[in-house]
């Protein structure tokens, strides 16, 4: 267990000071430690921006059609399905009332991601991970093959080639839900995933097909990078703070470990094999996971939280309007980004509107 802020570690969360003061130092301190090790400027004491705070979700809308169906996530490399998705899949595959069907499809093999090994031996140690760690979560996997590290510099030719293919592939699971990276230059091969999926559900529309909910998730490591491209939707001084802030987030503490096993299946992201030791940043996956808890969670709440942050991308007649995150996940789980002045809906009130909306 990491050591906290004051050098006190944390050996039982269930017996630890659930205070105010103290959520807001434990966060201060897992946000020094995310920003000072990537060589950023130490200067918030909290991860959600001025003005916001995140609300569980319990809004009682009807749901939408065509809730029910498979889960897509294209990913640029292998080992991003247990950085940033895993533990909310799992999430919902304890939704039985719905199809959780989850298939992974990877551009890249991830033949660059092991310095000083050589290429065609990286890619069958990292393609026999992402077996090991898809076995665990039950995602089919499916790769494309395409240049580690190149994404954004492939030709033309190579670009509507892969567009083709993902447009084929995701037209014959015909996701209910999609997620990829987002649009962010925190990787070039994440930012460029985003666009290629983007071209793909374009042609999906053209071809008459209905649409997913396409979700972007969290950015890596959670801190703001520099936008390829702007929700309409978002407040722009979202975009101007030094974490970015998801539009949901969602409690993952059931099924966090299990995400864990999974990601410590992709040995080589772990461990340096080559220096024999672990990698730098190989635990800050985990400690974001406790920042957007800690966003989340009240002095009222039994155990600590950890989180995982989306957002819902609407592109009109390529995408859905209709987030099925909500329907999807077990009661409780979600929480939503909203502004402080905002006054939340009296809970009768919002089955009164489901009442008439359905008698319509």
């Amino acid at each position: 267990m990491r050591e906290l802020y004051d050098g006190q570690p944390l050996v039982q969360e269930k017996y630890v000071d659930r205070s105010l003061t103290y959520m807001q130092q434990y966060e201060a301190a897992l946000l020094a430690d995310l920003l000072t090790r990537n060589r950023r400027e130490s200067r918030i004491r909290t991860a959600t921006p001025p003005g916001y705070r995140y609300e569980q979700d319990d809004f009682l809308f009807p749901v939408p059609p065509e809730v029910d169906g498979p889960i897509v996530q294209v990913a640029a490399h292998p080992g991003d399905g247990p950085d940033f998705f895993y533990a909310t899949y799992l999430q919902m595959a304890t939704n039985t009332q719905y199809c959780n069907e989850y298939h992974e499809i990877l551009l890249t093999d991830g033949e660059q991601g092991v310095e000083g090994w050589p290429p065609e031996y990286t890619r069958r140690v990292r393609i026999e991970e992402a077996h090991a760690g898809a076995a665990l979560v039950g995602s089919k996997l499916h790769f494309l093959g395409y240049p580690d590290g190149s994404l954004a510099s492939l030709s033309e030719r190579s670009r509507a080639q892969a567009v083709t293919a993902l447009a084929e592939l995701i037209g014959t699971i015909q996701p209910r839900l999609l997620v990829v990276h987002p649009a962010k230059i925190d990787h070039p091969d994440h930012a460029c995933a985003f666009f290629l999926t983007v071209a793909a559900l374009q042609r999906i529309a053209h071809a008459g097909q209905r649409p997913p909910t396409l979700l972007i998730h969290d950015v890596e490591f959670g801190l703001q990078q520099r936008s390829l491209w702007i929700n309409p939707a978002d407040d722009h001084c979202l975009h101007d703070y030094a974490m970015h802030s998801p539009e949901f987030i969602v409690d993952i503490s059931a099924t966090y470990a299990r995400a864990q096993q999974a990601l410590s299946k992709h040995k080589t992201q772990m461990y340096d094999p080559v220096h024999e030791r672990p990698k730098l940043y190989a635990d800050l996956i985990g400690i974001l996971a406790q920042v957007r808890g800690l966003q989340c969670m009240s002095e009222r709440q039994g155990q600590w939280i950890r989180g995982q942050g989306f957002s819902h991308i609407v592109l009109p007649a390529i995408t859905s309007e209709h987030n099925v995150l909500p329907f999807r996940l077990p009661a409780q789980c979600l929480y939503r980004r909203v502004k402080k002045e905002e006054q939340r809906v009296d809970g009768r009130q919002q089955m009164l509107d489901r009442r008439i909306l359905v008698a319509q």
